[in-house]
């Protein structure tokens, strides 16, 4: 463990046998996969604990002890994360071909004891040529499952730049899980599946004319400015990302975007997420890429992109 609040990464890399059976990346072995447990919530009056009727926890086994990873409403209906796992892993069986799923990694991450579960497969196989002998860019699928009741199930799709060893999110599917049943079904994920790679492999042509499109460092530090929620001590980090990101891209839109990549995905020198002692890296991380996401529709950014 890195910490006593995060579990530490799972990277599995394989072949997949052709013969219908699932990739050794979809293994039943997970961190993730811990149990939980709901129990009655209370408080304390003036001397005598009474029950919460409208709230419940969400308690798992944490260092021999039953700790509570989430605080709901009665009503929340607890979906595990072997069940979601497992079900977008039936989905992307159904929906990829054989060749699609070879080598399929997986990246396991939690945060706040299990509070948020966070499953990232990366597809060697489904990659785009975007004209640069420096990146090496493929195809990503995101789970996310909360226990806190924020939020009980999230699909995102995106891309990861192998040669940066950094990733983006550029699409999502969010959908509350309404029915706790055996196995997951969620409506019209099939579909969005798919629609999420031809999506990835139309984005190609955005991320060529990125690579190609040469930037001042002006440009560069007004589009960071754009970023939201951004100080001006982040951007000035931010550039000097930027300026390292030149040397591999030359001074590019697609240098700009590995540098606000990179700053989304790193856990290290400038970037590194402060230690709280309730470990959040994982949370942070990807609040990090849906704020850069959003940055990428900002006026700013497309304005010098485009």
């Amino acid at each position: 463990m890195n910490n006593i609040y995060e579990l530490p990464l799972v990277n599995q890399l394989a072949s997949v046998a052709f013969d219908n059976k699932r990739p050794p990346a979809f293994s039943s072995e997970s961190e993730l996969y811990f149990d939980v447990w709901e129990r009655p919530a209370y408080f304390k009056g003036a001397t005598e604990y009474y029950e919460d009727t409208t709230h419940k926890h969400i308690v798992r086994q944490w260092n021999d002890e039953p700790v509570s990873i989430g605080l709901v409403g009665n009503k929340y209906k607890l979906l595990k994360n072997r069940e979601v796992c497992e079900g977008v892993e039936d989905t992307l069986m159904e929906v990829l071909t054989p060749t699609e799923l070879e080598n399929v990694q997986r990246r396991d991450t939690i945060s706040f004891m299990g509070g948020t579960s966070y499953r990232d497969y990366i597809f060697p196989n489904i990659t785009a040529d975007i004209g640069s002998r420096q990146s090496d860019v493929a195809f990503r699928v995101i789970i996310i499952n909360g226990y806190d009741g924020t939020s009980s199930f999230k699909f995102y799709h995106g891309a990861i730049d192998f040669f940066c060893t950094n990733g983006m999110v550029t699409g999502s599917y969010d959908m509350i899980v309404k029915r706790h049943t055996s196995g997951l079904t969620v409506p019209k994920l099939t579909d969005k599946l798919r629609q999420s790679v031809d999506i990835f492999y139309k984005q190609a042509d955005t991320w060529k004319h990125w690579v190609g499109k040469e930037i001042s460092d002006e440009d560069a530090e007004e589009a960071f400015k754009g970023m939201p929620n951004v100080s001006e001590r982040r951007v000035q980090q931010l550039m000097r990302q930027f300026l390292i990101e030149c040397q591999s891209h030359g001074r590019t839109v697609w240098a700009l975007y590995s540098a606000s990549t990179y700053y989304a995905t790193s856990n290290e020198g400038e970037f590194a997420v402060r230690d709280t002692g309730q470990n959040h890296t994982a949370s942070t991380l990807m609040n990090r890429e849906q704020q850069v996401r959003s940055w990428l529709n900002s006026e700013e950014f497309l304005k010098i992109a485009a």
